[in-house]
């Protein structure tokens, strides 16, 4: 399906000059610096826009770029973008990166500077652009909604702290993206990259959340939305009461993969609209 789509290559210093098209998918790449960021594009006659952003993979299946949902595409109204996150490449077995890059380069920074232009280009209100994700994508949702203000991240089962998460996928990203460090000093020295809370704390803000969780996946629950929770009320009283709406579910079966389709486009529609 990807490979049917039409694909546009340009430098960084070119976006800003890229015509959007309307109608038909297309994949972006943009060559920022000699990282390539691409993205699935859809524009619709549409005042609103969903950003979706990846979870883990299985690259015995499928190699980057992951697009996770772009099968979804045509059951969105509203003009579409998912992202790659490009610290996948950085080894052909690594399977969840969480938008780290490198020691010297956040990717997923990066990912949030050309969204914002994509955004301010085509003259969304920023009130009107949503980040969806699950798990890792999840993480990166909240993130890229603290770096881009206004916007609203919708989120089911998130990582939080990325370090809480299963600490062989931890390990292999903290060996291609921080190769020279222990996970103490990654802890010390870039923390606003593995949790949320450390991110808000430095950019000075915190975004609209929906926040929709399993407490049947315990994990989930002690390692990522009661850390979340009790760190962001240490920020702002006032955060729970107009910033953050949890839903909490209870599903054994599932544990921490999200919820069916049906379910996650009702959720999406519901605060979309």
């Amino acid at each position: 399906m990807l490979n049917s789509y039409k694909r546009y290559k340009i430098k960084y210093d070119q976006l800003n000059n890229f015509s959007f098209k309307k109608g038909a998918p297309y994949i972006l790449i943009v060559d920022w610096n000699g990282v390539f960021y691409e993205f699935l594009i859809r524009i619709r006659n549409s005042d609103k826009l969903l950003i979706l952003g990846s979870g883990s993979f299985d690259p015995t299946r499928m190699k980057p770029p992951v697009f996770q949902r772009h099968a979804w595409i045509d059951d969105f109204k509203e003009s579409l973008i998912y992202y790659n996150d490009p610290t996948l490449y950085l080894w052909d077995k690594l399977t969840i990166g969480w938008g780290n890059g490198t020691a010297d380069r956040h990717y997923l920074k990066d990912v949030s500077v050309m969204l914002n232009k994509m955004i301010l280009k085509q003259n969304y209100n920023k009130n009107n652009v949503f980040f969806y994700g699950s798990s890792a994508g999840g993480f990166m949702s909240l993130m890229l909604a603290g770096l881009i203000k206004g916007t609203t991240a919708i989120v089911n089962n998130p990582q939080t702290i990325v370090t809480n998460f299963y600490p062989h996928l931890v390990k292999q990203m903290l060996d291609v993206s921080y190769p020279n460090l222990t996970i103490e000093e990654v802890k010390k020295r870039y923390k606003d990259r593995i949790n949320v809370i450390e991110l808000y704390k430095k950019v000075n803000y915190v975004p609209k959340i929906s926040y929709l969780q399993n407490i049947s996946s315990e994990k989930d629950m002690t390692n990522h939305l009661i850390p979340f929770m009790t760190d962001l009320k240490g920020i702002s009283e006032k955060v729970f009461a107009d910033r953050l709406n949890i839903q909490l579910y209870a599903d054994e079966k599932q544990g921490h993969n999200p919820i069916g389709k049906e379910e996650t486009l009702d959720y999406i529609n519901s605060i979309i609209k």
